[in-house]
């Protein structure tokens, strides 16, 4: 039997139409993220793939910026820039105190250390040492990430809308044929 492309039925009004991501939608979501250096820093692999709602600031901007517009099973690998992540590095936040003072108070102090600071007003700041020298140690309450550029791969696994049901990357579209008889 002979036939061409104009003997097939057009579906195409028929066929079900792939939704964006848009602003107020909560999606499901693979990732990894890397330093520049390739350093992995952060992943779903192997755990459960976070959920998030678009808009709702839970998640850095950056990666509220890359999902938006997704199809599912879409992947994009995009560069973060810290203004969009964990934000700027503030020396600010960074002080020296005396080692002297940490001796007084029994703390050791060791890179890495990481400490509750009381300030003036009474608030609490988690602070890291992040040098120690013969004199001074060097605390900063920046977080580990701040300033740095990063790496994201965002796979948009599902959209999950408000009636609890889904658009998933496995989604089945049924073809039927129709038989003809010679």
């Amino acid at each position: 039997m002979n036939w061409n492309s104009a003997d097939l039925p057009d579906v195409s009004a028929r066929a079900p139409q792939i939704r964006c991501v848009r602003c107020g939608d909560t999606v499901r979501v693979a990732f990894m993220a890397w330093l520049e250096d390739g350093t992995l820093i952060d992943s779903s692999i192997g755990g459960k793939p976070p959920t998030f709602t678009v808009g709702d600031h839970s998640v850095m901007q950056g990666i509220e910026r890359l999902v938006i517009g997704m199809r599912v099973g879409e992947s994009k690998t995009e560069k973060i820039h810290p203004n969009s992540a964990f934000g700027p590095y503030s020396p600010e936040l960074s002080c020296q105190v005396s080692r002297r003072w940490f001796q007084a108070q029994n703390i050791q102090s060791q890179v890495g250390l990481g400490l509750d600071v009381r300030k003036t007003d009474g608030t609490l700041v988690h602070m890291i040492i992040t040098q120690v020298d013969d004199d001074h140690v060097t605390l900063d309450a920046n977080h580990r990430l701040a300033g740095k550029d990063l790496l994201v791969q965002l796979d948009l696994l599902e959209i999950l809308d408000q009636a609890g049901s889904s658009t998933q990357a496995t989604r089945t579209i049924e073809t039927r044929q129709k038989m003809r008889s010679l």
